[in-house]
């Protein structure tokens, strides 16, 4: 995984694109990168290196700025503390987001959620995602529903191989762990007809690259004018 990094950045530093990283020096391990297009860079407000878990980085985009914050969230072998320390971080930086952002949360959760659980989680969760639910989940609603955030990614109608996101090193299981999180002020904004897995990255990895296509539509008010007075 270290040998794709490094050629990652030597083919973005070739090409002109602008490689924003935050994560361990002494492991090659939690890693968190952002690889900003050429014509992008010029976009870039700042970048915030909070920890080897998360990174978040401010975009100018007209008529709101845009926040992407992008998580390494503890594995299943972790300790619940650890779990709950790294939501409490990312806690923190949301509230310190201005709250006019446009907000993106995106990470490997470890959580998986129940087709059904759509009709409990209304407006936060969509039905197309696991058949089984996992504590993780639980606790991602949460987070999202406290933080008036809907998962995007698994509100669109898409086919199970489109929607899978990690697979088994056996091959057996397959399961939708990775969630693209928006505003639900936003909503409407996301495409979810592209939001979805990809598969076939060739990156070494178990899991599969995820899409989302954004495109902000704001409600066009009438100004209304001075009454006649008779």
């Amino acid at each position: 995984m270290f040998s794709i990094l490094h050629q990652l950045i030597t083919n973005a530093w070739e090409e002109g694109h602008k490689l924003y990283f935050s994560g361990r020096d002494e492991k090659h391990e939690q890693r968190i990168v952002f690889l900003i297009q050429k014509n992008a860079v010029i976009c870039v407000m700042g970048c915030r290196p909070v920890s080897s878990r998360l990174i978040s980085i401010r975009l100018r985009a007209m008529p709101f700025k845009i926040t992407v914050i992008q998580a390494y969230t503890p594995i299943s072998n972790y300790d619940k503390e650890d779990v709950e320390d790294f939501y409490d971080q990312l806690q923190k930086v949301l509230d310190q987001t201005p709250k006019k952002d446009n907000l993106v949360v995106q990470s490997d959760w470890n959580a998986k959620i129940r087709e059904y659980a759509y009709g409990n989680w209304i407006g936060t969760c969509g039905r197309y995602c696991n058949t089984k639910s996992n504590e993780r989940g639980l606790g991602l609603l949460e987070f999202a529903s406290c933080n008036d955030l809907m998962l995007a990614n698994i509100f669109g109608p898409h086919k199970t191989t489109r929607r899978a996101t990690w697979h088994s090193p056996n091959g057996k299981h397959h399961n939708h762990i990775d969630y693209i999180m928006v505003k639900r002020r936003f909503r409407s904004s996301g495409n979810i007809a592209m939001t979805r897995s990809f598969p076939g990255a060739d990156i070494g990895s178990d899991h599969e690259l995820v899409m989302m296509t954004f495109k902000l539509h704001l409600k066009r008010v009438k100004k209304l004018g001075h009454a006649r007075i008779k």
